[in-house]
């Protein structure tokens, strides 16, 4: 809607237009003409011309229902036109949507990441990319409701700092949330991005999930864990760090891991150390796009890897398994895409080292949309952040 002066007519009807659709957002089931009319103190006269406009922009449907034994207009917002932006950053890219808030996507877009970047480059390219979405789903700022930035590491809830030993180290001992808010100029919601991609799975464009735990494992630069309970809500800990899969010791007198721990489950299957015993191994750097092609055409060297990965992964899973008995885990991340050869010893694993009934009802699958589990999650978050009454 047009800036207008404050105490001119027209800033007075944009005023009652943000009245009632504030109004509208905050009922569950919608209100009446009659209802909207008390709770803002409007006329009749008013709230009709009101509904009517909010209806032709699109902003509120209107229907006949029968409400209290008469047949009556119920107003109630219109979702498909309110609108959230996510971002999820990872160590080599920045990758950006919009959405509405019932899940339909409008927009994305991918930037690949130097090698350790400043602070402020990260928050420049992050800034750049929202308004690059901006421009392609012909929006302005004015337009969105929320906004999620998904970061790999711990977030501590009560510090709101990523912990020590992140992927991006450059973010830690910062609070985030803040430093997002003013380099976007918009207020923005930090979340870890494990805890997105589970969300992305089992709550963006589907039906809700089942009750038990359902659990998101991202295999990446670092190994995260997004566990979601009773189908729609992350399951966040104490502190917020729940789910942190990849410092899972395995062996006490291992390699030293950069959380400070040693033989966690990261310096054995996370795709860095696995990629830097490829590399010593044909005596040349090789990059995960040329291992996972090396693996599909029967490298040995390369498929053995992926079934160590697969192994050390499915044991920790089955830890997780045995504890809070998931219904499904999903395997994600860039290394997904060699799919059975990942997949099957992962499985192999989770059924040799789960107790019986948890690993026999645990269904273990891929993504439904590789690569886009976080964004789509991130999305998923914002839409529950949007605030009533905002697109005004």
């Amino acid at each position: 809607m047009a800036v207008v002066g404050p105490g001119s007519p027209s800033a007075l009807h944009q005023a009652n237009l943000a009245r009632v659709l504030a109004a509208v957002s905050g009922a569950h089931d919608g209100l009446t003409q009659a209802e909207i009319g008390r709770q803002t103190g409007l006329s009749a006269a008013s709230v009709t011309n009101l509904v009517r406009q909010l209806a032709t922009s699109g902003e509120v449907a209107v229907t006949w229902e029968l409400r209290a034994g008469r047949r009556s207009r119920v107003v109630t917002p219109t979702p498909a036109h309110r609108f959230v932006i996510g971002l999820d950053l990872g160590r080599t890219h920045i990758r950006g949507g919009v959405a509405t808030l019932d899940h339909r996507l409008l927009a994305q877009q991918y930037r690949p990441m130097e090698t350790e970047p400043s602070v402020s480059d990260t928050l420049a390219k992050c800034a750049d990319l929202m308004a690059v979405l901006l421009h392609q789903a012909s929006l302005t700022r004015t337009d969105i409701a929320a906004m999620v930035v998904g970061v790999p590491g711990p977030l501590d809830s009560a510090s709101g700092e990523i912990g020590a030993g992140a992927v991006l180290p450059e973010l830690s001992g910062i609070h985030l949330e803040r430093r997002f808010s003013e380099a976007l100029d918009f207020p923005v919601v930090v979340e870890n991005d494990a805890n997105l991609g589970a969300l992305g799975e089992f709550t963006w464009a589907t039906a809700a999930g089942p009750a038990a735990p359902q659990v998101y494992v991202r295999l990446s630069t670092g190994i995260g864990c997004g566990i979601v309970i009773d189908g729609s809500r992350l399951w966040r800990g104490a502190s917020g760090t729940a789910g942190e899969l990849g410092h899972i010791s395995l062996d006490p007198s291992g390699r030293l891991c950069r959380c400070g721990n040693r033989g966690c489950l990261e310096t054995t299957a996370s795709t860095p150390a696995l990629l830097e015993n490829l590399s010593e191994a044909m005596e040349r750097p090789v990059t995960l796009p040329e291992w996972l092609a090396m693996a599909t055409r029967g490298q040995s060297a390369s498929v053995r890897l992926l079934e160590e990965m697969g192994r050390h992964v499915g044991a920790a899973i089955a830890s997780l398994v045995n504890l809070i008995n998931p219904a499904v885990v999903v395997i994600g991340g860039p290394v997904t895409a060699s799919g059975d050869l990942l997949l099957a010893p992962v499985k192999q694993a989770i059924i040799q080292r789960s107790m019986p009934s948890p690993g026999a009802v645990v269904k273990v699958r891929l993504p439904r949309h590789p690569d886009l589990s976080e964004l789509h999650g991130a999305l998923a978050l914002a839409a529950t952040h949007a605030p009533p009454g905002f697109n005004t």
